[in-house]
């Protein structure tokens, strides 16, 4: 078998097959890039060459299985981490049998490396009254708190990512009727989600000031420097209204919210209200209604009610009468104790 010049199949990975025939987004291509990265670091020391030295065949499916013990023995990596890296490794040899037939069976052995299986955990999601509480310690007389007012209507608005917020522009919000936001998701998926009258009257009065015209192509929100915010940022002030609205409401100390949790809560928010599991799917961009199928498991009392609306349709056992309800000696010797 003539050896592949791998270098050359790598670049065409990342600059031809991720961005011009996927369409990946930059994130997943930078995730993806520290993968082989370290990847490659790992069999240079594994086959005691250079990485310029490296073949196709040297990056069989042994390497990898020792790469990815390797990660979670010496560099403790956590499941999804391990999984992820092995996830950049599976598609560049998917890749490579796309060009190179006659490497199938090499990448075949590969790809077969499993992922591993990690526990299942539910997600957690703020109640209702917490909600409120984390509202209502807003000063919204204050430049930030009006800007932290309208980052957090629009995470319960819209169960939007981090990412996705920051992404937005002033132009991606529709301030007439019917008012929705333009969100631009993973794998550069567009959605439309409608906007309620007070997360629009919260942009509005924090873009008051600004002198910014609705078709700007501008960052809708702004750090303290007055450049686009950024995930750190929009963790940060989720952290800091959380902690204030602790101060009154205690059982916000057990948690630990981050923006996802807020995308937990609109998902778990809608379904209790009795949105169509289809429409939540769709609200939150996932690509499959599986994925949303894990908040039907989160609540607890839809699972009382459920399980109470079940009861009912069951017909009462009949319990025949005991033989000691007919003899009259037993039923005075009970009286006598």
């Amino acid at each position: 078998m003539a050896p592949i010049d791998l270098p050359t199949a790598i670049r065409g990975f990342f600059e031809q097959h991720m961005v011009s025939l996927r369409g990946l987004s930059s994130h997943t291509i930078l995730a993806y890039r520290d993968a082989w990265r370290l990847f490659l670091q790992f069999a240079a020391d594994h086959r005691r060459k250079p990485c310029v030295g490296l073949t196709v065949e040297d990056l069989d499916d042994d390497t990898v299985r020792r790469f990815l013990r390797h990660l979670e023995e010496d560099r403790h990596n956590a499941v999804p981490t391990r999984n992820s890296r092995l996830a950049a490794i599976h598609s560049f040899f998917r890749y490579l049998c796309t060009i190179e037939p006659r490497w199938m069976l090499h990448c075949q052995r590969v790809l077969n490396v499993p992922f591993k299986r990690r526990p299942y955990r539910v997600p957690e999601y703020l109640e209702r009254e917490e909600v409120q509480a984390i509202f209502q310690q807003i000063d919204c007389k204050t430049t930030f708190g009006r800007r932290d007012d309208a980052i957090l209507r629009m995470l319960y608005n819209t169960g939007m990512r981090a990412q996705e917020l920051v992404n937005l522009d002033v132009n991606h919000v529709r301030f007439t009727r019917p008012h929705t936001v333009r969100i631009h998701g993973k794998g550069q998926k567009e959605r439309v989600c409608p906007l309620w009258q007070e997360t629009l009257t919260a942009v509005k009065q924090y873009l008051q000031p600004r002198s910014v015209q609705p078709t700007d192509a501008v960052p809708l929100f702004l750090n303290t420097d007055g450049n686009r915010l950024t995930r750190f940022g929009v963790r940060y002030i989720v952290s800091h209204r959380v902690a204030e609205a602790a101060k009154v409401c205690p059982t916000l100390l057990t948690r630990r919210v981050s923006p996802h949790t807020w995308r937990h809560t609109t998902a778990t928010h809608l379904l209790q209200s009795n949105v169509d599991l289809a429409m939540i799917s769709k609200w939150l961009g996932h690509s499959s209604i599986e994925t949303t199928n894990i908040y039907v498991n989160i609540d607890l009392e839809m699972k009382r009610k459920t399980l109470q609306a079940t009861e009912k349709l069951l017909p009462k056992p009949k319990i025949p009468p005991g033989v000691w309800k007919g003899n009259k000696d037993i039923l005075a010797w009970l009286s006598s104790l």
